[in-house]
């Protein structure tokens, strides 16, 4: 249970996209292999599967206060927006290929529709949409700040198409360990006319 000091202490929020429990598996199951590869475990840091999502907008240290009124523009702002579906698979990192210090699981956003609500939530929550938009997600960060070599996978990641039909508010708890998310607000989105129509 949240106490009343906490509650009044500011809050760090994003909002992202779930993946769906069977990509997180298989997902799972693939970093497992991963970090079975000698060195790995000494060049990268792994986040939390628990945690897995694709980020649409970061809004950082946030004030309790502000938090419903944001939710409700974010509600408002995504009404246009049909669900959708995007692929997933393969393996990356940020910056660069060979000196990277985020090492991520690639999200296919070919028609743009996660682009397209990523600029609309960063607006509604009263962000600079981004220059660019790049959705994935962290699988781990180098151990060095200047980066580390991406390790060459024994296996393929998974691939995966990803239904997206719900965006959600999280709060990000920091203490010892991996960061913990809580879930404060979920947008569902209408389905798309397109679903059920074939016979």
């Amino acid at each position: 249970m949240t106490s009343m000091a906490e509650s009044a202490r500011p809050w760090r929020l994003f909002w992202a996209v779930p993946l769906p429990a069977e990509l997180r598996d298989a997902l799972a199951a693939f970093v497992v292999d991963l970090r079975g590869i000698p060195g790995v475990d000494d060049d990268w840091r792994f986040t939390n599967a628990g945690s897995w999502h694709i980020t649409l907008a970061f809004l950082g240290v946030t004030e309790p206060a502000t938090v419903a009124p944001m939710i409700q523009r974010v509600r408002d702002t995504l009404l246009p927006f049909q669900a959708g579906r995007c692929e997933a698979g393969g393996l990356g990192g940020f910056p660069r290929g060979d000196r990277a210090r985020v090492l991520w699981y690639g999200i296919d956003d070919a028609d743009g529709h996660l682009a397209a609500m990523a600029e609309a939530v960063q607006e509604a929550a009263g962000l600079e949409p981004a220059a660019a938009f790049y959705p994935h997600v962290t699988l781990a960060r180098s151990r060095d700040r200047r980066g580390a070599r991406p390790p060459v996978p024994r296996v393929a990641p998974p691939e995966a198409g990803i239904g997206v039909d719900e965006v959600v508010l999280f709060r990000s708890h920091l203490g010892a360990g991996p960061a913990r998310y809580e879930t404060v607000a979920q947008v569902t989105l209408r389905a798309s006319s397109l679903a059920g129509s074939a016979s």
